[in-house]
């Protein structure tokens, strides 16, 4: 069960991380003056064109920060479990 609640949570917490992310940087559909038409491109303009340096820089970044993040919440269920634990007396 710990193993579900571990997921459960980390699929949330990217969901959230991904929908912010997305919108960055530029106004959500439903926030734009009169909505979006068709003619608009939705797509933001790099700086520069992504290099493999770049992608797996970011491709690192990404694994380490779901390892952390799995991590920190697997240790949150313990002491969760732990304190319950204790507060029931088992």
């Amino acid at each position: 069960m710990p193993y579900v609640t571990v997921i459960t949570l980390a699929a949330a917490v990217g969901g959230a991380v991904a929908a912010f992310t997305l919108y960055q940087g530029r106004p959500r559909p439903t926030e734009a003056a009169g909505g979006p038409s068709p003619q608009q491109d939705q797509t933001r303009a790099l700086p520069a064109a992504p290099t493999a340096q770049t992608r797996l820089i970011g491709a690192f970044g990404l694994i380490v920060a779901v390892l952390a993040s799995a991590g920190l919440i697997a240790l949150l269920c313990y002491v969760a479990y732990a304190l319950a634990k204790f507060a029931i007396g088992g």
